[in-house]
């Protein structure tokens, strides 16, 4: 039997003795499901529970994961930083890769400049959960461990996390090296470098409107299962729908695009169309976000006289033009955005949950 260190003792000690006071507690008392349950400092730790499965892709319901991950996230935002506190992974069953990178952004973040020490309880239900944790170097953040990366000799690659254009040519060259076992072509090297960079980019211009270089953080999460590749990149800024109705290509790009909306803007205010961009702004709450987030990924409008003009979508939707199976996943605020291939419609989706900032992600086909 594998001994356990000191640390996790204490960890499996207070979990345990919080359930065993919860069963002394509710001993004689009738189940309420609509009753907020406190929170209960163990050994004066917070204990931040993660849910069952952590996952962003199954969103219908209250009960769905994503709400459930939401909450989780919004957990670790506001109660992270207060005080000494365990983020308890030890009934998670699954967690996806692009739930992980969200997590760790929250955690990173939340954790910058706390006085308090932080514990990670690992799943007792999953060791892919916690391969994952270990992998992404989540438990090490966690813990508070200064992470440097060193991609050029890492097998697997840790969620990165950086600022500006840092690590964007190492992150290609791992993953033609690592993945590709340098067995990419130089024109599908050339489209990853692009949907890195171009996606980065959208990061230092848009996603951070007032603050300085040095703050407009990014971060990424490559990994692979069986025959496809998942690559993410997440900010925590203002989300697309919130910068892309400020751009001055925005009226048009509706006209062109959505005709019987600008007929209906247009009677509520006459001659919308001459009186710019502060005008538009407060009726803009009538274009859900999922269409917000299609429109900024229009690279080419007739009328405008600009092919290369959103928040970035030509070089971004190369990588699942021409893969079989390949989709491009945005989530951004309310909205989510889904593209698979040039011929085929893109999708649209509302989520009732609040996506905190926006996240890139492409399924590849290897």
């Amino acid at each position: 039997m594998k001994r356990l260190d000191e640390n996790t003792k204490e960890i499996n000690f207070a979990i345990g003795q919080s359930r065993w006071r919860r069963r002394l507690g509710r001993k004689g008392k009738k189940y309420n499901p609509d009753k907020v349950q406190p929170v209960r400092p163990l050994l004066h730790k917070d204990v931040i529970q993660a849910p069952k499965y952590i996952s962003i892709y199954e969103f219908e319901g209250k009960m769905s994961p994503y709400f459930q991950t939401m909450a989780f996230i919004e957990a670790i935002r506001s109660r992270y930083k207060a005080r000494d506190c365990i983020v308890d992974f030890s009934q998670t069953e699954k967690i996806s890769a692009a739930a992980l990178v969200v997590v760790y952004a929250a955690v990173e973040m939340a954790g910058a400049g706390r006085s308090g020490k932080a514990e990670v309880s690992f799943s007792r239900k999953s060791p892919a959960v916690n391969a994952a944790i270990r992998s992404s170097n989540l438990h090490k953040l966690i813990h508070g461990f200064e992470i440097k990366y060193s991609l050029d000799s890492a097998r697997h690659m840790p969620i990165v996390s950086s600022v500006g254009s840092d690590q964007m040519d190492e992150i290609v060259d791992f993953i033609q090296g690592r993945i590709y076992d340098d067995q990419m072509s130089p024109d599908k090297e050339h489209v990853y470098g692009d949907a890195v960079s171009e996606t980065i980019n959208n990061v230092r211009l848009h996603a951070y409107p007032d603050s300085p270089a040095e703050q407009k953080r990014w971060w990424l999460m490559c990994s692979t299962f069986g025959k496809k590749l998942y690559l993410a990149i997440y900010d925590c800024g203002v989300g697309i729908p919130k910068t892309v109705v400020e751009k001055p290509w925005f009226f048009q790009l509706v006209k062109h695009k959505d005709p019987k909306l600008f007929d209906e803007l247009l009677k509520d205010i006459p001659g919308l169309d001459g009186l710019g961009i502060q005008i538009l702004k407060p009726i803009v709450v009538r274009v859900p976000d999922e269409r917000l987030i299609y429109y900024s990924m229009q690279n080419d409008v007739s009328g405008t006289n600009q092919e290369k003009h959103g928040q970035g979508s030509k070089s971004i939707k190369a990588l699942v033009n021409d893969t079989q199976g390949g989709v491009l996943w945005v989530f951004s605020n309310n909205g989510l955005y889904t593209f698979r291939q040039k011929n085929q419609q893109p999708a649209e989706a509302k989520l009732r949950k609040k996506f905190p900032g926006t996240l890139v992600q492409w399924n590849i086909e290897i």
